[in-house]
Formats: C-alpha cells, structure tokens, sequence
C-alpha cells in the first residue's frame, strides 16, 4: 500500500471518529494545543487541518 492510499484511509477514519464521537469544535480548539505538542506538529498548520476537515464533515452531513 502506497503513502498516498494510506493517507487516505487515516483521514476516512478521523472524519469517521469524529463523527460518531460528535467531537465538538469548541471541545476540539481546547485540546489542539496538547495535541500539537503530543504528536510534533505546528498548532496553526494542526488548526487549519481540522478547520478544513470540519468543512468537510459539514459538507457531507448536509448533502444526506
């Protein structure tokens, strides 16, 4: 399996956590600065990461 394949499937898997979860974005912006520092990467590129990925949920929870 290729890098881009399994980049893929982490981020089908994420959406799908987080949706089940119903992990609040509120909840999320108090953690993202633990969660930057726990797996080394930079808080604004990890907030701009879940701003894209919450669109993204958004999006298809509305287009069911």
């Amino acid at each position: 399996m290729d890098e881009k394949r399994k980049s893929e499937i982490a981020l089908i898997l994420l959406k799908y956590k987080i949706a089940k979860e119903s992990i609040s974005l509120a909840e999320l912006k108090r953690e993202l600065g633990n969660i930057a520092k726990a797996i080394d990467i930079p808080l604004d590129e990890l907030k701009d990461f879940f701003t894209i990925l919450h669109k993204e949920l958004l999006e298809e929870i509305l287009n069911k």
